[in-house]
């Protein structure tokens, strides 16, 4: 005998996942943004300034999350300093597979993340393609880095 099939409804217990993030520090991203900064970057790694540091609301109190950072090429270009500004140089190296930065405090519960700043300072980014360190890949020897 076979039974008909039924849809599962959703449980309504009332639990809200909307989440939502700001950036912290955000007048300082947006001027570092307008002078065009340009993060020299190294094998051994270098932390970002200024800090990636965040503000999560919206998540579900009791459910788990792992917050990662996914860093995306601005452009397909390369950059060189001529005349005080940055100029176009020509096309980018191709892009490296990518690797996301997991927040070293993963998995941790909604109510966590809610209560405190988010900061990825520990997040460091290099040109050395086979880093072992978790730190995030950028091989493009003149990288411009956008604020935003």
């Amino acid at each position: 005998m076979v039974r008909p099939l039924r849809a599962i409804q959703p449980e309504d217990d009332g639990v809200v996942d909307d989440p939502k993030v700001t950036l912290e520090g955000k007048d300082l991203w947006e001027k570092f943004h307008k002078l065009g900064t340009e993060m020299v970057i190294t094998k051994s790694g270098r932390q970002m300034f200024p800090q990636m540091k965040f503000r999560v609301s919206g998540l579900d109190s009791k459910a788990k999350y792992i917050l990662l950072l996914d860093i995306v090429a601005a452009d397909d270009y390369r950059y060189k300093f001529h005349n005080s500004r940055w100029m176009v140089a020509g096309k980018a190296d191709p892009e490296m597979p990518k690797r996301m930065y997991i927040h070293p405090d993963s998995p941790s519960t909604g109510e966590q993340w809610m209560q405190k700043v988010v900061s990825f300072h520990k997040l460091k980014l290099t040109n050395n393609i086979s880093d072992k360190h978790g730190f995030v890949s950028t091989v493009r020897s003149y990288q411009h880095i956008l604020y935003y």
